[in-house]
């Protein structure tokens, strides 16, 4: 039998704060549903999850404006930002704004689907969406990747650690 939840003893800013101090990679997500709609939105939540079938996964709030698009998306990428693409991350974390607006102005082309590739990154996978799990204000979206472009830099990826970009030098 499980035991009832009860209040915990931190609030929310103690526990981001304490998720903070564990360093992230960027990512850039871009989704297309079966009429068009499109997503285009910032991740650091990401991780790959099977090499076979090849499988990754991102975390997104229930609440996100792009979330409508995400839960019936007929494809989805996932996009490896670099040092120098802080600009794209900030731009793709804009609330209030459709994946449309988000795109204006970056370069990208028309994946599987119509799905946004955006052609600067350093790495591009793209796949359908499997199961999306619930886990509190959260969902968990997993991805089957049919798709990998890998595009190697002088550059080494973005970052995010304490509520900040990780720049170089930084």
């Amino acid at each position: 039998m499980t035991e009832p939840l009860t209040e915990p003893l931190f609030d929310t800013r103690e526990f981001r704060d304490a998720c903070g101090q564990f360093p992230t990679g960027v990512t850039a997500v871009t989704a297309v549903t079966g009429d068009g709609r499109l997503a285009a939105l910032t991740v650091n939540s990401f991780t790959s999850v099977s090499l076979d079938p090849p499988q990754v996964l991102f975390c997104l709030a229930t609440s996100s404006s792009s979330f409508p698009v995400l839960e019936v998306a007929r494809q989805i990428a996932v996009h490896i930002l670099r040092e120098d693409q802080e600009d794209l991350a900030r731009r793709f974390a804009t609330s209030g704004l459709s994946g449309e607006t988000k795109l204006e102005g970056i370069e990208w082309s028309s994946g599987p689907d119509g799905v946004p590739i955006i052609e600067s990154t350093s790495a591009t996978l793209v796949g359908r969406p499997g199961p999306i799990i619930t886990s509190g204000d959260h969902v968990i979206i997993l991805i089957d990747v049919d798709e990998v472009h890998h595009k190697p830099s002088e550059f080494t990826a973005l970052g995010f650690h304490r509520g900040r970009f990780l720049t170089p030098g930084s």
